[in-house]
């Protein structure tokens, strides 16, 4: 079991302990009622070591009816049963559990466990869900057999779905239904599904490499089953990807996914039955966008890859998370390159690090990718452990090589097939198939940290030599002071004058700083740094303005063009008003109108090219941050940028949509990014609008045949107050207002629009909470307004009164009564509140404060705000 110290309720990783029972098979009876379900669990137990005292099961949020142990009721003496554990004294070596509860899933708004979702109920329970639903050893590391038999209403529930393979079906007296299923293959707690209510389904089959048939179902409601095909489409392109690329064959007979609106997380990989949050599952061309429809293809390769990297071998305890789900990043974004634009994808991967995760790294709750203490497990599913978690994955593909990785993996799952491992168990299945150690590169599991890498060169004409020095740092973070050289791939290439990059290799950095020689460089080249995002670091190099310009429209690796970009657009941003140091701001215009007038590069690439950081990501390079500043300077220098490129924004807006004239909507590649490129230009050209770019998002919007088209229009004229935006707002809120997916872009479009003062923001904010169709009970509904704004609104959020930091701390404190998960969320707006100038801060801090005297605050929330608070020392 894990250890709880007393003072502090913090988890240890290094106190951890093998359990003292497994539980080899477990038998599952649930009576389905809204409010009063029973369920009937029997347990059979054995103990793990000759020391094994107590059966210790943990359960919340339900009522104890009755106890057995090898068939003999329990005295009460001989258990004890507190709000989160029951105690079975001196059960015996072996024996059977058979333990009778009632919980209510309609009242429960957690939303974890088992819960009731439109009629229909539902689970989650990962991380700690399935101690809602009976009393366990809800952990990862105890790994069981399961037969679950639901019975329920016919009429109302008339589907009734759990993990594994359909053994009966029968009906009942009193106009009741019974359905048992039987997963053959052990598996923790977490890993639970149930599905029960009047749902519908679309079915296909898949051919394994083996020639096994499975059945594939997609449930949801019957309006919403044509919205289930590309879904479907997209499983079974993972399942064949998965074949090829890893070796992985599905083992069940059919694999089974349910789309549910009310839902935490994105999706869960529960063994043979996925449960999706709908707007990660649903999809046409008229309620899902271009992107979405890429997103929904990643999700669904995630989720169907984790029946190997996460279900047949799982972690054996939350530290190892990154295990399971680091790895199964890294295989959805190889998948998601496979069948897309790489280049597109691993900037949107970069731009997603750096925007996000790098930001965590250097922030109160900064952890390596296995961290080593918790309070709140719900905590740590985070951009570290997934994003950069697959960072490390992929620096270990490149640093061994892809036979030998291949070989790697497969030797990681044959090693601990139906087990539950360590991530060194990964790196020690790495190192046996490579033949390399890689003990130095395991402190990327043990580190926390965004290392910086700086370089500085030299060249020798007459040797024709050129020279790059790497030295490499790591930022000091909570309860790690000092750090140890990091084994770091450096991907670089040259650029001799006007030729094409050349001497491409990757250089691997072990030492605190390396000497890298590069012969045959016959004349001063540009170098082109960290191609690809080699690796989760900073890179600094002292380039000159011009050089920039060369890697922003000249280089062929589409990462190091997208950083140059934003290098420019920094210093540009940095020098605005000053006149002497106009070098930067010009090349920044010189590139943006090459990059609009560019008819090589891949329109898609473009539109990555043309997006310029937001205000939190210019904030996170000040010291000391200025809200107000940052967010005028920041409007002015793109109001720059689109005046001085109007003409030619607009022209390449209609050579774009000429493109796409007469075409019906595809899915293409083609066609996504001319639409990408076309959306993208008439934002840009709306930031300094004139009559002719409203006319031409009134005519987009008009004409439009898909929401990919409709919310480009829509997004760009967001911002400008004008009445051909009121009408097109409007008429899309009108068309949508029953359909809840598409009505939340509805939401977010209002909750993050920039017109007015920032006090009318966080008014409009609150008339959003108080629209007839806000619900506050679905998670996606809430996250459209309150996240959006507190992450997209940057002078609501910060208004200089403190209204957008009350109102988010007032939502945080609402939610957290009985959604924790979801109110944890929304304090991440709040990470850098001591970085602020002094009235912002102690606004900030006024607001955590009140939230941290909440009476009965979770644990969720109370970890993340006593952290925060803890490292608010002055900048």
């Amino acid at each position: 079991m894990m250890f709880r110290d007393a003072s502090s309720v913090t988890i240890l990783r290094s106190a951890y302990r093998a359990p003292d029972f497994a539980i080899d098979q477990i038998a599952l009876e649930f009576d389905l009622d809204p409010r009063k379900t029973r369920v009937r669990s029997t347990l059979r137990f054995r103990a793990t070591s000759d020391t094994a005292a107590d059966l210790v099961l943990l359960g919340e949020k339900q009522t104890l009816i009755a106890i057995t142990l090898n068939d003999a009721a329990l005295d009460a003496t001989a258990y004890v049963v507190s709000e989160q554990v029951l105690r079975i004294a001196s059960p015996g070596s072996a024996g059977e559990v058979v333990i009778e509860t009632e919980i209510d899933p309609e009242g429960n708004l957690a939303l974890e466990g088992l819960y009731l979702t439109n009629g229909t109920f539902c689970t989650q329970c990962e991380a700690e869900g399935f101690r809602r639903i009976t009393y366990f050893p809800d952990r990862p590391d105890v790994l069981s057999e399961y037969r679950v038999t639901i019975r329920a209403d016919k009429s109302r529930y008339p589907v009734l779905l759990a993990n594994g393979n359909l053994v009966s079906t029968r009906d009942l007296d009193n106009g009741r239904h019974e359905a048992v299923w039987h997963d053959p293959h052990k598996k923790p707690s977490y890993l639970f599904a149930l599905v029960a209510g009047n749902i519908d389904k679309i079915s296909d089959s898949f051919i394994t490499r083996s020639e096994r048939k499975v059945l594939l179902e997609i449930y949801s409601t019957t309006a919403n089953l044509p919205r289930c095909e590309w879904a479907m489409a997209c499983l079974k392109a993972s399942m064949k990807w998965d074949e090829e690329a890893y070796g992985r064959e599905y083992d069940l007979d059919r694999f089974m996914i349910y789309a549910a609106d009310d839902f935490n997380m994105g999706a869960m990989e529960n063994k043979g039955l996925n449960i999706f949050n709908s707007r990660f599952l649903l999809a046409d061309k008229d309620i899902a966008t271009d992107h979405d429809f890429e997103l929904v293809d990643s999700i669904i390769a995630h989720e169907y890859f984790h029946n190997w990297s996460g279900n047949r071998v799982t972690c054996r305890d939350w530290f190892q998370l990154s295990l399971k789900e680091g790895f199964t990043v890294f295989r959805d974004q190889q998948y998601s390159a496979d069948r897309g634009s790489p280049a597109v994808l691993r900037i949107a991967e970069t731009a997603f690090m750096q925007a996000h995760q790098f930001p965590q790294d250097a922030g109160p709750m900064a952890h390596p990718i296995r961290p080593d203490e918790y309070e709140a497990i719900d905590n740590f599913y985070t951009v570290t452990v997934y994003e950069k978690g697959a960072e490390v994955i992929r620096m270990l593909r490149t640093l061994l090589g892809a036979e030998a990785y291949r070989k790697g993996s497969d030797l990681y799952f044959e090693r601990h097939d139906g087990t539950a491992a360590t991530c060194d168990d990964f790196v020690a299945a790495m190192e046996a198939a490579s033949g390399q150690n890689l003990s130095q590169f395991k402190r990327w599991y043990s580190q926390a940290g965004t290392p910086l890498v700086r370089a500085e060169a030299a060249f020798d004409a007459s040797a024709e030599r050129y020279t790059l020095t790497l030295t490499q740092s790591i930022p000091a973070t909570p309860g790690q002071p000092t750090k140890s050289p990091m084994v770091i791939p450096v991907a670089v290439a040259l650029i001799e004058g006007d030729g094409a990059p050349s001497h491409e290799r990757v250089l691997t950095l072990t030492e605190a700083s390396q000497r890298f020689v590069f012969d045959g460089v016959k004349r001063q080249p540009t170098p082109s740094l960290l191609r690809g995002f080699s690796a989760p670091v900073r890179i600094e190099f002292n380039y000159t303005d011009d050089e920039l310009f060369t890697l922003a429209v000249r280089d062929s690796d589409g990462v190091v063009r997208w950083q140059a970009m934003r290098d420019l657009f920094l210093r540009a941003f940095a020098a605005l008003g000053e006149s002497a140091q106009r070098g930067a701001a010009d090349q920044l215009q010189a590139a943006v109108g090459a990059l609009i007038r560019d008819r090589q590069t891949d329109p898609a690439l473009l539109a990555q090219l043309l997006q310029f950081p937001t205000e939190d990501e210019l904030a996170e390079r000040e010291t000391l941050i200025d809200a107000s500043k940052i967010a005028d300077r920041r409007d002015a220098l793109l109001n720059a940028i689109a005046r001085a490129n109007h003409a030619a924004l607009l022209q390449r807006y209609a050579a774009e949509r000429a493109t796409l004239a007469g075409h019906t909507y595809s899915m293409q590649a083609r066609d996504a990014a001319h639409r990408a490129l076309s959306a993208c230009v008439l934002s840009l050209a709306n930031v300094a609008p004139t009559a002719a770019s409203i006319s031409a998002s009134k005519a987009l919007f008009a004409s439009a045949d898909n929401l990919t088209d409709v919310e480009a229009a829509l997004r760009s004229l967001r911002d400008v107050a004008c009445p051909e935006r009121d009408a097109m707002y409007q008429a899309f809120h009108d068309r949508w207002l029953s359909e809840g997916t598409t009505l939340n872009r509805w939401f977010t479009l209002q909750a993050t629009a920039r017109i007015g003062d920032a006090s009318s923001a966080v008014a409009c904010a609150k008339r959003l909470l108080e629209h007839p169709k806000f619900d506050s009970k679905n998670p996606n509904r809430v996250r459209a307004v309150v996240q959006q704004f507190a992450v997209n609104h940057w002078r609501g959020f910060h208004a200089a009164d403190g209204s957008g930091y009350e109102f988010i701390a007032d939502q945080i404190i609402a939610f957290d009564a009985n959604n924790p998960s979801l109110a944890t969320r929304f304090c991440n707006a709040f990470s850098r509140w001591n970085r602020f100038e002094p009235n912002a801060r102690s606004l900030q801090e006024r607001a955590l404060k009140r939230i941290q005297a909440t009476p009965k605050l979770s644990a969720n929330v109370s970890e993340w705000i006593e952290k925060t608070l803890a490292a608010g020392i002055s900048p």
